[in-house]
């Protein structure tokens, strides 16, 4: 039947690399795309550049957002 979602599938990633563009990271981090622009300029989050276009990739960007240790921070010790 056409226009059925009974054999509808989730898309499959084949490994290749995900590309973001500015207004896709900006409402994944939910700010505006201006900010995003600026966060570029100041060197402030991992990019490419495509021809004019600024990209992200998916997986930089993941890892630039999780936390990381700062230096001279102490680590907390736990009792096992």
């Amino acid at each position: 039947m056409i226009g059925s979602n009974e054999n509808a599938q989730a898309p499959k990633t084949s490994g290749k690399p995900q590309f973001l563009t500015v207004d896709e990271l900006a409402e994944m981090l939910r700010v505006k795309p201006r900010t995003i622009y600026e966060m570029v300029s100041q060197g402030r989050i991992p990019y490419r550049k495509v021809g004019r276009r600024v990209v992200f990739l998916l997986a930089e960007i993941l890892e630039w957002t999780n936390p990381k240790p700062q230096p001279g921070a102490f680590a907390v010790k736990t009792r096992s």
